[in-house]
């Protein structure tokens, strides 16, 4: 294993809309923020519609997916619940059971809830600090 990549970065999972609306559009936004996150290298993401892929290959009921998602929740150290907007085609979603749903997992579990790519860093910075 590689030195530099043995380092604490909080795990964040990605909450948003996949049902509502557009599937592609909403699947290629989290896909989009998880690059931006990984890009920006303060943390470590999580998209769970890339389940959206492996669904396209092995179709599962809805159900699944959601009981999966909520099992894995408590291995991550926040959640970030964004709305899926897509300018250039003036595309904007923001309603989504399955995010509000791990969500409120999160909260049972105590773990922050962020509405904001800013919001977390804040708290990432914040957190390092008292470190």
């Amino acid at each position: 294993m590689r030195a530099q990549f043995i380092t604490k970065k909080p795990t964040v999972y990605i909450a948003s809309p996949y049902t509502k609306g557009d599937l592609a559009i909403n699947t290629h936004f989290q896909c989009k923020v998880f690059d931006q996150l990984l890009d920006d290298g303060k943390v470590l993401p999580v998209a769970p519609l890339w389940s959206h892929f492996q669904h396209t290959a092995f179709p599962r009921k809805y159900q699944d997916w959601i009981d999966y998602d909520q099992a894995m929740l408590p291995l991550y150290d926040a959640c970030l619940r964004l709305n899926v907007e897509h300018s250039q085609l003036g595309y904007f979603q923001d309603e989504s059971s399955g995010a509000d749903g791990e969500v409120a997992t999160f909260r049972e579990l105590e773990k922050p809830v962020f509405y904001s790519v800013e919001e977390l860093y804040k708290w990432v910075e914040e957190t390092a600090e008292r470190e």
